[in-house]
């Protein structure tokens, strides 16, 4: 009697698929067979935005590649993420006449929060920045900002928008809620 294999090592690799497309793949759905497992109903999927292939890897089966992804419905628009887990053979291409119907899932209201890239210096560092500009005999341009960075994963509620310069409140001026 013959063992089966767990069903999401059965399919192809990441760059299996995309070897066989025009232009690699880009602007097409790919899913993962263990994302369909765990929640049928609500669509997870990467929309292809940019492949890099490694030409010296066999058969072209290596390489990065980034999309646009969407996980149990809900997308963020201008978040691209590297694809991760390419190598696993778990990977499905969704054909262009099932593309309408697998992304017509409509999710309820999502709580996601999009987070500041920048926000104003606490005043004790600016003014210890303003100082040492002085000592330094260099001027220090108004107003004095802080990057913020987030983890960029599309699992978690907050996240930042690339290139974006969204400019949040100071540090310490945030409401608690009560």
């Amino acid at each position: 009697m013959a063992v089966h294999a767990h069903p999401w090592r059965t399919g192809k690799s990441l760059f299996d698929l995309l070897n066989q497309l025009p232009n690699f793949g880009v602007g097409r759905i790919v899913t993962r067979t263990r994302w369909q497992h765990w929640r049928p109903d609500q669509p997870s999927y990467i929309r292809i935005t940019r492949v890099k292939v490694d030409c010296e890897s066999l058969n072209l089966g290596q390489g990065e590649a980034w999309g646009i992804p969407t996980m149990r419905g809900y997308s963020r628009d201008g978040m691209e993420i590297k694809v991760g887990a390419w190598w696993k053979r778990e990977w499905k291409l969704i054909r262009k006449s099932e593309e309408d119907e697998f992304c017509a899932y409509q999710p309820k209201e999502e709580d996601f929060h999009q987070v500041p890239n920048k926000v104003a210096m606490p005043p004790l560092l600016a003014a210890m920045l303003k100082e040492e500009g002085v000592i330094k005999g260099t001027e220090v341009e108004e107003p004095l900002l802080l990057d913020i960075k987030t983890s960029r994963g599309y699992r978690h509620r907050g996240y930042q928008v690339p290139g974006a310069n969204v400019l949040g409140k100071r540090i310490g001026d945030f409401e608690i809620p009560r």
